[in-house]
């Protein structure tokens, strides 16, 4: 998440300087940035979530055979 917020945010800071439009594209940018990054968290969490089902899924199959 942290990597994201800070691409963002040099991309927004960097688009500021070059287009002099300073600090409304650090904001947007800023704001994708944090939007990417819960977004990845929230497929690792899911992703997570799914492989712990299956692994207690199999667990409970070993025990009852």
């Amino acid at each position: 998440m942290v990597a994201s917020c800070m691409i963002g945010l040099a991309m927004g800071y960097y688009l500021d300087q070059w287009l002099d439009t300073s600090p409304w594209l650090t904001m947007i940018f800023l704001c994708f940035g944090v939007a990417s990054g819960f977004r990845n968290i929230f497929i690792l969490t899911a992703r997570e979530l799914r492989r712990q089902e299956r692994e207690q899924q199999r667990n409970n199959g070993d025990e009852s055979g």
